[in-house]
């Protein structure tokens, strides 16, 4: 079956023998043409820019991944900034692929057997930018259309072993914190994921969330 057509249909049938892995968030942050990626913590402090994350893991159900982001601008001026969540699968994998879905405003990742959704919101602003890159891209500028301006280059999909990034802007008046959440949602059905997509889009609208595992 054409590897395109089975990630379209509703129903996966899992591999038996595929490795578990799971899909990995690294956040970073763009600030005036620089690009900065948390490798080493989910808390952070960038005493050069006066800005400082930190990312909240929140078990709200078994197929999520759930974070809560807080951007702080420590000074008084307007300031506008981006927040960057990239996603890598933890395993090499030729059978890894990943696309932005339009249609949806998602990115899917699917690796050895395992679909992965990937989706996001600060403080109010859905996903507008994303790309998808080979993996030894994400460190150089060639996620970038142009990296002054923070416009990540559009690239729709990738087979192999590929990250994907989004970006979310963050805009400032002054002194303050921003709060945004992203997601990671694992699944077999396309149709199933997409549902969980659609519940916690309201749920966080809402500010409330049911846990169930």
């Amino acid at each position: 079956m054409n590897t395109l057509n089975w990630i379209q249909s509703d129903v996966y049938e899992e591999m038996e023998k595929a490795p578990i892995g799971k899909l990995k968030m690294i956040p970073g942050l763009w600030i005036d043409g620089k690009t900065y990626w948390m490798e080493n913590g989910s808390n952070e402090i960038f005493p050069d820019e006066n800005i400082s994350v930190q990312i909240k893991t929140e078990k709200i159900h078994s197929k999520i991944s759930y974070f809560k982001s807080y951007i702080t601008n420590h000074v008084d001026e307007p300031r506008k900034i981006k927040l960057l969540l990239q996603h890598r699968y933890e395993y090499s994998s030729r059978e890894h692929l990943s696309f932005i879905s339009p249609a949806e405003n998602v990115i899917f990742h699917l690796a050895d057997s395992k679909l992965f959704l990937v989706n996001g919101q600060l403080n109010g602003r859905k996903m507008k930018e994303c790309t998808i890159q080979p993996y030894w891209n994400v460190y150089s500028d060639q996620i970038w259309n142009c990296r002054k301006k923070g416009t990540l280059k559009y690239h729709p999909m990738v087979q192999g072993n590929a990250i994907s990034v989004f970006s979310l802007n963050a805009v400032f008046n002054g002194r303050g914190t921003i709060e945004g959440e992203s997601w990671i949602i694992n699944g077999v059905s396309k149709s199933e994921i997409l549902r969980y997509n659609n519940l916690l889009i309201g749920r966080v609208k809402e500010g409330t969330f049911k846990k169930t595992y």
